[in-house]
């Protein structure tokens, strides 16, 4: 499936990612089930439902890196050559290139 997609230039490290304008049903599930697979549930003793028992606090930091990962079709360094996307890429960003980057993300469509 071709998805349009944008172009966002990232002011810091002169890098351009080629940005899909949205998910597709099986990325989005994908990032939700970083936050789903972080909590670990336990039986209630008295009322025999299920009970939040810990959330690894990690995983909104996952989301975020897991959305933008998808998100990207392709990303250029600045000289032109391609560039991984990829985590490690990612963190490499400046922070404010990051930002740049999850701005850009697709929106989930408001519920009326």
């Amino acid at each position: 499936m071709d998805r349009p997609t944008k172009e966002v230039l990232l002011s810091v490290s002169g890098m351009k990612a080629e940005v899909y304008s949205y998910y597709l049903r099986g990325e989005r599930k994908e990032i939700e089930s970083i936050m789903l697979q972080s909590a670990e549930f336990e039986e209630d003793s008295e009322t025999g439902k299920p009970k939040l028992k810990k959330v690894d606090a990690t995983y909104r930091s996952r989301m975020e890196d897991k959305a933008v990962i998808l998100a990207i079709k392709s990303l250029k360094n600045a000289d032109g050559t391609e560039a991984k996307v990829e985590l490690a890429t990612l963190d490499n960003l400046p922070d404010e290139d990051f930002k740049t980057l999850q701005d850009s993300l697709p929106q989930q469509p408001k519920k009326k």
